[in-house]
């Protein structure tokens, strides 16, 4: 009885968190603790589209500015990943224009773009587009694209895991060349350039920040420290991995004689609740373990709880070195919702984060 009840209560929302933006995980989470690396602490917030409304989104975005979040992004999906797939699903990059105009302050970029979807000249212009319009404010995330049914519903070509990853390296290439040369030629396995002007290039210098998202090690984080500027981990990414994989990024900024190694390092959350009735944090992660496409190290790092509770789930990763926390909202982005983690959630990471505990 109890597991039908708490399926109903929460597949809905956890479905959404889960599906639309994270995957899924393979390893389940040991807590661990590491020396602290990170630099000064920041905190995003991630807004995803499914089902969403411009208008929420827009205010959610002018909420979080005012109350200080360092960042906002967008997913990047052209058709809901579970459920009804005829509800919303804006054009990230589309939209991400419009919010680059209805801001002022605030980072703002799509975490992550999938390279799959658009030709990476293409990226590059519209990143240099959204740069000036919002004055230099945008981060460029991109990763290799994983949602095969949105790829053959669209037209959008898979191929192997392998040839993803390829082609997310050759992309990183081409944005690289278009601003980093004058003219660039490319002649790639998958994309070409020939004299290829490139203006304007954005308010930010000497580009627009790459942030790549995923956690493969052979062949997605050792790109980050030869493309980028910032790794994205996904929601399922545990404590022991997110270190490990900041340690690879920075063996191989050493081995490839890269001085400026990257240093940012952001961890994806999906907040489900905020509540202080007993027992609602491991209530939510039960039910997410009962949804068949739900994994125990996704359904294991669900935000739910009381704001304390919530606080020593990110500590770990803070620890770790992360220094940008990016939250996941539900739609439709609940004003209350976001000014209770404002509040009292993120004083008590910084607090933890100062203990060292």
């Amino acid at each position: 009885m109890w597991k039908r009840l708490l399926r109903e209560s929460f597949t809905a929302k956890l479905s959404l968190l889960l599906l639309t933006t994270f995957g899924c995980a393979q390893r389940a989470y040991h807590a661990t603790t590491y020396p602290q690396t990170n630099q000064e602490l920041r905190f995003g917030l991630m807004t995803p589209t499914d089902g969403a409304r411009y208008e929420d989104i827009v205010r959610a975005w002018r909420e979080a500015e005012a109350l200080g979040w360092d960042s906002a992004w967008l997913n990047d999906h052209f058709m809901p990943v579970f459920g009804d797939t005829d509800r919303n699903q804006y054009e990230a990059w589309t939209l991400l224009a419009a919010l680059a105009a209805q801001t002022k302050r605030i980072r703002i970029g799509v975490l992550v773009t999938g390279n799959t979807y658009r030709n990476p000249a293409l990226l590059a212009k519209m990143a240099a587009t959204v740069d000036e319009i919002s004055r230099g404010r945008l981060d460029l995330g991109i990763g290799a694209g994983w949602y095969r049914k949105e790829h053959f519903a669209y037209g959008f070509h898979f191929g192997t895991e392998r040839e993803r990853a390829e082609r997310l390296q050759e992309a990183l290439q081409v944005l690289n060349l278009l601003w980093g040369e004058k003219h660039p030629t490319l002649r790639g396995k998958y994309y070409t350039l020939y004299q290829a002007p490139f203006a304007p290039r954005g308010i930010q210098s000497p580009r627009v920040p790459i942030i790549i998202g995923g956690q493969g090690k052979k062949r997605i984080v050792p790109l980050v420290a030869r493309y980028a500027d910032g790794w994205n981990a996904p929601v399922q990414t545990d404590a022991k991995g997110f270190a490990e994989r900041v340690d690879l990024i920075r063996r191989e900024c050493q081995r490839i004689g890269r001085q400026d190694c990257p240093t940012r390092f952001s961890k994806m959350f999906a907040l489900v609740t905020i509540s202080r009735a007993p027992l609602v944090g491991p209530a939510v992660r039960t039910a997410a373990r009962l949804l068949p496409q739900v994994d125990a190290a996704t359904a294991w790092h669900l935000l739910a709880g009381s704001p304390a509770d919530i606080a020593e789930q990110i500590a770990p990763f803070v620890r770790a070195g992360c220094n940008e926390v990016i939250v996941s909202f539900l739609p439709p982005f609940d004003s209350e919702t976001i000014r209770t983690f404002t509040n009292e959630v993120i004083p008590r990471v910084r607090t933890l984060q100062g203990a060292g505990t």
